[in-house]
């Protein structure tokens, strides 16, 4: 079975969201053009997808598609290993046919539960596509994203340790991806137009980039110079 990581995003709003999206879901889905793994006829089934989640937790979430058609809330399984998204139909795993462009996903969090966002349809960046997954850490005018998807092996930089785990990126307005490192001269390199309020910012802040809340902080803060 496929270990299946889940993080945590700290700032989001499900309540809202699904309140906006919820008139007309179960239509939704109905003319939803999805199908079982099981079923596809030019593929070769060579394990049991169905089994394949049988013991992991189905999370509640909402997925928007990149044809503006209706937001669906149904229980998902965010593989992040594989950059597959399944979702759960009676007891049936199906996976979507339609673009995904982005998720919100409920997961437990000891007595409580954290909401996490996913974003796709990002500019192509070395091996990732359109397709690629990114965990939205910090929302805003210059986002932070986190790729841990198994595309990150295969990243043709040689300055990177071979036991990377994930890489993070800046959306940039414009639609410009920008991978970060978590270093704070590199990263003013990356981002040339906001050395000046990085540079303030660390100073003012006493932020060393130690660890990913650290960078997070940053990312907050340059986000409320913008404003």
């Amino acid at each position: 079975m496929k270990i299946l990581f889940l993080a945590l995003l700290l700032t989001c709003n499900l309540i809202l969201y699904a309140q906006q999206t919820s008139a007309g879901m179960n239509g939704t889905q109905r003319r939803m053009e999805v199908y079982s793994w099981a079923e596809r006829p030019e593929e070769k089934v060579e394990y049991d997808l169905q089994k394949m989640f049988l013991d992991q937790q189905w999370m509640p979430g909402i997925v928007s598609f990149k044809s503006g058609r209706p937001a669906m809330a149904v229980p998902l399984i965010l593989d992040l290993h594989n950059n597959t998204l399944y979702y759960l139909q009676g007891a049936v795993i199906m996976e979507f046919v339609d673009t995904v462009s982005q998720f919100l996903i409920r997961v437990p969090s000891k007595k409580d539960s954290i909401l996490m966002k996913f974003k796709c349809q990002l500019p192509a960046i070395q091996t990732n596509n359109s397709e690629t997954f990114y965990e939205v850490l910090v929302d805003g005018d210059i986002k932070l994203l986190k790729c841990r998807a198994k595309s990150i092996l295969l990243f043709k930089d040689k300055n990177l340790p071979e036991e990377i785990k994930q890489l993070y990126f800046a959306e940039l307005p414009g639609n410009k991806l920008v991978m970060i490192p978590m270093d704070a001269d590199g990263i003013k390199e990356k981002l040339p137009d906001y050395n000046a309020e990085i540079t303030a910012i660390l100073k003012k802040e006493h932020i060393k980039l130690k660890n990913e809340n650290k960078l997070a902080e940053l990312f907050v803060h340059l986000n409320n110079t913008q404003h």
